[in-house]
């Protein structure tokens, strides 16, 4: 059975240290009504979408997109990484490979909008993809995610839900238990039908190692698998979540709400939305293989990016966490002059974090299409 991500996500919240607030940064991340000045201009940014509110051939441009990424060879060493089978694969596995340090830190938010903005390009450059990145409002769908078209399984949608397999409730700790969604086998329908995940799942207890398993990167015949569960998202992912997130009074409380807390019987959004889709989505490592996870997580950065413009007076603090994992090996507490890990062989350059705080400064020229208020 897939083991729980909130043990290991909660316990971040046992690592406390004062909130880090800086003076304002470069590229102006403090206004954000307005331009930094320099690249991003009025006529340059780009517009986000929910991949619901698109057409279905948007939809299916955007997938097509992803399919393609798949068909390109992949620019890692094949002896190193056999489960780097091509470059949508890299990405997995660059994700698995700086997960102790880019996860249940100071580091998670800005990490993840680098990695989607590089992946976002790499759709276009390499595949010429030119349509809106879209996000999964996870918190409009709650209700019944197969009700939508992200999961109904058709050609436009992101592929539905997996072949039902019933292996039972899903013990996430001592007073949490969740029950079964709809499916828990392979995935069949949609554009990613029948689709390999060779990375095995990785139990999270490697985080308070800081190591990965023996043959973490090994190629595993092992296919796509989800279990759509509407318990999960009406309970962990509805709207009231989401909206009290965006309204978090410091980056302490946003990340709590964001990940949940031992003890509690709550998910929090972050980890509520993997677990309503389920499968390889139940692993904080692994969970990149499954193509809807790029849409979870610019929903969480479009959450990000609310709570920021709902927050100009804190929207550049940081939570006061380290730079790794549980604090697993031991960090410094991140600030905003720290420099962010890289992002595999795709960024090697280094970028600090005040670089990443602005979606219209620093290398970013986006926005989305309304703000959680």
């Amino acid at each position: 059975m897939l083991r729980s991500l909130l043990s290991f996500v909660a316990l971040s919240a046992l690592i406390s240290s004062p909130l880090v607030t800086a003076a304002p940064a470069r590229h102006g991340v403090r206004d954000w009504n307005g331009w930094d000045g320099g690249y991003c201009t009025p006529d340059k940014i780009k517009t986000r979408y929910d991949f619901n509110s698109l057409s279905p051939e948007q939809r299916k441009a955007y997938t097509d997109a992803v399919k393609c990424l798949q068909s390109q060879p992949s620019n890692l060493d094949p002896v190193q990484y056999p489960a780097a089978v091509n470059k949508y694969m890299d990405y997995a596995v660059i994700h698995v490979n700086r997960t102790q340090y880019v996860h249940l830190d100071a580091f998670f938010l800005t990490w993840h909008r680098y990695f989607l903005w590089l992946y976002e390009n790499d759709l276009k450059e390499t595949c010429g993809y030119c349509g809106p990145f879209p996000y999964w409002d996870f918190a409009l769908t709650a209700s019944d995610p197969h009700a939508f078209p992200i999961f109904d399984g058709s050609e436009y949608s992101m592929s539905g839900d997996g072949l039902y397999n019933n292996t039972g409730p899903i013990a996430l700790g001592p007073t949490l238990v969740i029950p079964h969604g709809t499916g828990g086998g392979c995935v069949t329908t949609g554009p990613f039908a029948n689709q390999i995940a060779p990375l095995k799942f990785i139990d999270p207890s490697n985080l308070l190692t800081g190591s990965l398993p023996p043959g973490a990167f090994d190629y595993n015949d092992i296919c796509l698998m989800r279990d759509l569960n509407a318990y999960v998202s009406q309970t962990y992912t509805n709207q009231a979540q989401v909206i009290a997130a965006t309204h978090a009074n410091n980056a302490s409380t946003l990340e709590f709400l964001l990940n949940g807390v031992i003890g509690s019987s709550s998910l929090g959004i972050h980890s509520g939305a993997h677990f309503s889709v389920g499968g390889q989505m139940n692993s904080i490592h692994v969970s990149a293989q499954d193509p809807v996870w790029y849409p979870l997580h610019t929903m969480i950065d479009r959450v990000y990016w609310s709570w920021q413009i709902n927050n100009p007076e804190v929207a550049d603090q940081l939570d006061g966490s380290t730079g790794t994992a549980l604090n697993t090996p031991p960090s410094p507490v991140v600030t905003l002059d720290s420099v962010e890990p890289d992002w595999g062989y795709f960024q090697l350059s280094p970028i600090q974090v005040k670089d990443l705080i602005s979606t219209t400064g620093g290398p970013f020229c986006y926005q989305y299409d309304s703000v959680i208020a």
